[in-house]
């Protein structure tokens, strides 16, 4: 070493290079390279997973069947062979509701049972099936399948081959990398042989042919191909096929594709087994396999490996799912879960089975799980990358259709590229710092919660406290029931500085005894608007304005917002039509769910007409604001529906609220809803209770017109909770929920991703059993205000909470699954830590 240059970390800064990101990106977030070139955030992704009710429709002879999701329309296309009538139909599958339904069917050939072969091309967004065309002497036949909602029109038909094929032998898959159509078949006149040609679908809904290339020189029956992208054999589809030239042995071959050019590698057996009537291949991306199904008695599979040259280079073990006579086979690959899906059909019942593959191409199967218990002919398989669902279609005597939504986590953390170095709004460029560089960004992970000392705000008891952070003049605003003086209607005004709280004197807003508290701030009139339950004058529901003036608060006159007993209060700002919402369970009216809009004006407010939400008895209530797509949504218990976490979308117009309809998030007993809103990831965030599983949970919201739509709910804590309140820390773009139990008061970070929410480590501000909690978010200081009271003698007390990532230096630190980093080891290593802030990138490859 020469120098003292030689001890920074190589590359320095210009290690940082501009991307364009996909998604709105944190600063210090992970980040992974997309195909596109655009960079995109590391998350992990669950998805719940259900099977849904079986459709069906139509009567008659069902076989030959053949599915896949056309992305563009958004459903499935599923092909199938009616023998009453010798017809070949293609008919749409429609699951973007909560139960599937089917469009008209289409004819594509008569005068044949045809199997018919389906495949998406990604490039053009257009599905392409191919067939032996039983109206045209079988010649092999493509054209373009247009769907327009649940309607199938078809493009031109063109043949790729003038000889007579077989119509239980097509197959195709979407060839990636050369974004080709690859549709195995086989001639049954002349020389009878298996062919493989690439097509080529256009936007003008037609489709063009390369030259067709013989796969194999006998008869090659039972058709399945797959792709599959290997660092080791490179792109290449996979055809499984019965082979008459060595006793029907199932055999596989593989090729790949340069333009419409295919070039074929040597056949391989996949087992040695004769009178083999089906095959099904799939390929698992997990472990670099390929998982072929196949029957002779019985129903058997096996996973291969290739190597550089696309022949076998290793095979696993054979083994037994299903026993007895089948019908047929079909599969796909499950990505969420890393296992391959297989249908099986036999002359009682249709199953499915799940393959797992390990390292070694070691299949382990789950036990069945049946699909139907009688007779059935045809099975086929098809994916949806959208929903994350798979459809099964299956038939005999009627059609029939189930989708299973999927569970299970993926992750994008095998494309990890860097880390931002600042927030990057979606379709802006910005830096990351990548190999060899510094990444110093503020929301490197992990990220820590550390408090000051309590702050006692009033010693006697006090009962519902709600608090709200004024940005005008900076300052906390805690609205309670003070029991010590009569129940009456309190406030009292707090500062923050370092990690302290000071407060100035209480004020009296409610000379009467005044319950379920709420407070928000109007950033439009800077005033704090605080409405409550007015027990001295029939409980009726009552706000009042109040304005900050040094360490003190005066308010204007009470104002009546619905003439009957009011509980339950929960409120929010609309930003974009400057309105205070308050929503609240209208006692005099069955106790419905209501809101109302309120208009600030001076020291006064002024409401319109109250509006129902839920007509149905509603409780523990929590509002939010999507400043996004600027709306209301309030989360609350439906008591007129066991009990079950629910939410609703409003829209403010003038001085009146509608509503979406209502979206339950937890089936279950629920109660305490507190909803806050991440504008970075753009999501409405609910904490609550589930009384059920005596847990307490979060769950991510994403707003979408009129409705809202929500990932799974995540536990925070798996024992009982007196409450929980959740706000969004702007500074660090982080979710910070606080809470109360029997033990004691904690709170925790939440990360979101997509829509779900990830949690750090809780974090201990009260050592003693804390009640109810209420927190706001202080702009001003970036701090995080915890106001609660002790379960015992119930004092008001508040806690300053500072949220920092800090870095162990000399610690290695892998990005995890769901884009945090950690010093947990993981196949994906980020960098060392060089200082409390800084880390040391290393090559992500």
């Amino acid at each position: 070493m020469s120098t003292l240059s030689e001890l920074i970390p190589s590359g320095g800064t210009q290690n940082n290079i501009e991307f364009v990101a996909q998604g709105t990106l944190a600063n210090g977030q992970t980040v992974g390279l997309r195909s596109d070139g655009k960079i995109e955030a590391i998350v992990e992704t669950p998805v719940s997973q259900s099977l849904g009710a079986e459709a069906s429709f139509g009567s008659g002879n069902f076989q030959r069947m053949a599915s896949v999701y056309d992305a563009a329309a958004d459903r499935y296309i599923v092909s199938y062979a009616q023998f009453d009538n010798a017809y070949t139909y293609l008919v749409v599958c429609n699951n973007t509701g909560a139960t599937l339904s089917f469009g008209t069917p289409v004819t594509i050939s008569t005068n044949s049972y045809s199997n018919a072969a389906l495949a998406y091309d990604a490039d053009v967004n257009k599905t392409v099936v191919s067939y032996a065309d039983g109206g045209n002497s079988y010649y092999g036949t493509a054209r373009v399948v247009i769907v327009s909602g649940d309607t199938i029109t078809l493009g031109a038909a063109s043949v790729y081959v003038s000889l007579a094929t077989s119509d239980t032998a097509v197959a195709s898959t979407y060839h990636v990398a050369s974004a080709r159509v690859i549709t195995a078949f086989n001639v049954i006149t002349a020389a009878t042989d298996g062919r493989v040609i690439a097509i080529k679908a256009t936007a003008s809904n037609t489709v063009g042919f390369g030259t067709a290339v013989e796969f194999c020189p006998s008869n090659a029956d039972q058709l399945s191909i797959t792709y599959g992208a290997s660092s080791v054999s490179g792109n290449r589809f996979n055809i499984a096929f019965r082979d008459t030239g060595t006793n029907n042995w199932p055999r596989m071959i593989t090729g790949t594709v340069s333009g419409s050019a295919i070039t074929l590698a040597g056949s391989d057996n996949i087992d040695q087994v004769s009178q083999s009537t089906d095959t099904s291949v799939a390929y698992s991306t997990e472990n670099d396999y390929y998982v072929f199904c196949y029957r002779d008695s019985n129903v058997k599979a096996r996973a291969v490996k290739l190597g550089s040259n696309g022949r076998i280079s290793a095979y696993g073990a054979v083994i037994t799912l299903q026993s007895g006579a089948m019908s047929e086979l079909g599969s796909v690959y499950d990505p969420i879960n890393k296992v391959v899906y297989v249908g099986v059909s036999s002359t009682s019942n249709v199953n499915y089975y799940t393959l797992s593959v390990s390292s070694t191409g070691t299949l382990t199967a789950s036990s069945a799980t049946a699909l139907r218990s009688s007779n059935t002919g045809g099975v086929t398989l098809a994916y949806s990358s959208e929903k994350q669902r798979i459809l099964f279609s299956y038939g005999y005597t009627q059609f029939f259709s189930r989708a299973l939504t999927l569970a299970g986590a993926s992750t994008n953390v095998s494309s990890y590229i860097g880390i931002t170095n600042a927030a990057i709004s979606s379709g802006a460029t910005g830096e990351v710092a990548v190999k060899g560089g510094l990444s110093t960004g503020g929301n490197v992970l992990p990220y820590s919660l550390s408090f000051g000392t309590a702050a006692t705000f009033d010693g006697g008891t006090i009962y519902q406290r709600a608090v709200a952070f004024d940005s005008n003049s900076n300052k906390v605003v805690i609205a309670y029931r003070d029991n010590s003086n009569s129940d009456y209607g309190t406030a009292i005004v707090g500062t923050v500085s370092g990690t302290a709280i000071s407060f100035g004197s209480e004020v009296v807003f409610e000379a009467a005894d005044s319950r379920y508290t709420t407070a928000v701030f109007d950033s439009n009139s800077n005033k704090v608007v605080i409405g409550y339950s007015d027990y001295g004058n029939s409980q009726y529901g009552t706000a009042i304005v109040g304005t900050v003036s040094g360490t003190s608060i005066s308010f204007g006159t009470p104002v009546i917002y619905e003439s009957a007993p009011s509980r339950y209060q929960a409120s929010t700002f609309d930003t974009s039509s400057n309105k205070v919402v308050i929503a609240y369970q209208d006692n005099g009216n069955s106790n419905y769910g209501t809101a109302v809009v309120g208009t600030v004006s001076g020291t006064s407010v002024s409401f319109g007409s109250p509006v129902v939400y839920e007509a149905g008895d509603v409780q523990g209530q929590g509002a939010g604001f999507d400043s996004t797509n600027n709306k209301v949504v309030i989360a609350y218990r439906d008591g007129g529906n066991s009990g079950y976490g629910t939410a609703i979308v409003g829209t403010v117009s003038g001085t009146s609220i509608s509503f979406g309809t209502a979206v339950v998030y937890e089936a279950a007993n629920s109660n305490g809803a507190s909803v806050t809103y991440d504008s970075t990831a753009q999501k409405i965030v609910i904490s609550y209770t589930d009384t059920g599983a005596s847990t307490a949970n979060a769950i991510v919201g994403t707003v979408s017109g009129t409705s809202i739509s929500f990932g799974s709910p995540v536990v925070f804590s798996a024992s009982s909770i007196y409450g929980s309140s959740v706000i969004y820390d702007t500074s660090q773009n982080k979710i910070v929920i606080s809470y109360g139990s029997v033990s004691s008061g904690k709170s925790l970070v939440g990360t979101v991703n997509g829509t779900t929410i990830s949690f750090g480590t809780a974090t201990t501000f009260s050592a003693a059993a804390t009640g109810e909690v209420s927190a706001v978010y202080d702009s001003s200081t970036n701090k995080t205000v915890t106001t609660f009271a002790l379960t015992t003698g119930y004092a008001g007390k508040a806690i300053v909470g500072s949220l920092a990532n800090t870095l162990t230096i000399g610690s290695t630190y892998y990005v995890q699954d769901d884009g945090t980093l950690a010093t947990t080891s993981s196949s994906t290593k980020a960098g060392k830590a060089i200082s409390t802030t800084a880390l040391n990138l290393v090559d992500p490859t």
